[in-house]
């Protein structure tokens, strides 16, 4: 089966750019969470480029996803890393990327046929992701010091959980559906790609938030953090 991209499918693709381009343009990429989550949407496009290359030659595209994910979770969890405010889950996201990748290799070897959409290991990486961002989000938003709109983290992870959830649920649907209901793959697929686009919409505007100063006294946020309301300070 053949599936034509649609013009949204092409804007998904490209709105993944949205997030680094905003990061360098507002020159606030000093944070290490923020360059990481940036070479995750670089690591994205790259592959969902490459993907739509040897879709337009008429080539089995699909195996490109497997060689990807462990690659592109890491980098999300990485990044995650950066934003804890404790060492012990720091270093608990940081040793689990060796286990996702053992994992994701063994599914997609024993489970998975790599030229036709997945059916457990895009599932196993999206939840990894969604419960990485969740955990994230719930652990600084207990620290938060004001409203919770106001801080980087807030938007990327939130972003991020959009990702993740369509993740989860979209190849899935894609293998159960692709052998007789084209019809139905192109709106999974429609479905995800303007998830995609919220998505990096809201990540993009986590990394144009300006960088808040630490306090002296000490923060309920994670060093370094930024906040819409310091925009005056940048």
């Amino acid at each position: 089966m053949s599936l034509k991209p649609s013009v949204l499918q092409y804007a998904a693709v490209w709105a993944q750019l949205l997030p680094p381009m905003a990061g360098l343009a507002g020159r606030r990429m000093t944070h290490p969470a923020r360059r990481w989550i940036a070479a995750w949407c670089v690591a994205l496009t790259v592959e969902s480029v490459l993907s739509r290359m040897l879709g337009l030659r008429g080539a089995n595209n699909l195996w490109l996803s497997y060689a990807f994910m462990p690659l592109t979770t890491g980098l999300a969890l990485w990044a995650l890393s950066h934003w804890q405010a404790r060492g012990t889950l720091r270093l608990a996201l940081r040793a689990s990327i060796p286990v996702v990748v053992l994992v994701s290799v063994a599914l997609t070897v024993a489970v998975e046929n790599t030229r036709t959409f997945s059916l457990v290991t895009a599932p196993f990486h999206g939840l990894v992701l969604l419960l990485a961002a969740l955990a994230t989000f719930i652990h600084l938003s207990f620290r938060a010091d004001g409203p919770l709109l106001r801080h980087d983290w807030f938007w990327v992870t939130s972003g991020l959980i959009i990702y993740a959830g369509t993740t989860a649920a979209v190849q899935p649907l894609g293998w159960y559906f692709l052998a007789e209901r084209e019809e139905l793959v192109r709106a999974v697929w429609t479905v995800s790609a303007a998830a995609g686009i919220l998505a990096f919409i809201a990540i993009a505007g986590g990394l144009l938030c300006p960088e808040l100063p630490t306090s002296s006294g000490g923060s309920s946020s994670p060093p370094s953090s930024r906040s819409w309301s310091s925009r005056s300070d940048s």
